[in-house]
């Protein structure tokens, strides 16, 4: 005959602390996952905007490069994507004339300026940088 102890059973599963610890434990985790994944998405965005501010300014300037030499003289000084329904971009066209033969100019430098404002609203910018001569690629083409 076998006599059982007298006092407390073995208890199986855990303790309330125990499945609170384990509670904050997964809390903890779960926000560090949120946050590096909406930190993950405002960085891809960035990019995005970044490659499209690229395109504008390409775009652009493959544009300037087709104009007249006497359509360059009167370029304006803004200007915006066509596409750009949202009005994210702003664009500025910054024109220095230079290297002249007595009264006549016959080299321009164009920068073109394209700024934005990102999701944590700080202004960001690409610019790009060209020489365009009075005998230039507009003389082949027309």
């Amino acid at each position: 005959m076998f006599i059982r102890a007298q006092g407390k059973q073995a208890q199986h599963g855990f303790t309330l602390m125990e499945a609170l610890v384990a509670t904050m434990i997964l809390g903890f985790a779960l926000a560090s996952i949120l946050g590096v994944a909406g930190r993950s998405m405002r960085y891809l965005n960035d990019i995005r905007r970044t490659a499209r501010a690229s395109q504008v300014l390409q775009q652009k300037m493959e544009d300037i490069r087709l104009l007249s030499w006497s359509q360059m003289q009167t370029l304006s000084n803004s200007f915006t994507d066509p596409t750009d329904t949202a009005h994210v971009y702003d664009g500025r066209v910054l024109t220095n004339q230079f290297d002249s033969y007595g009264s006549t100019t016959t080299v321009m430098r164009v920068t073109l300026i394209v700024s934005w404002t990102n999701q944590t609203n700080q202004i960001l910018s690409n610019q790009l940088t060209t020489l365009i001569s009075m005998g230039g690629l507009n003389k082949y083409i027309f």
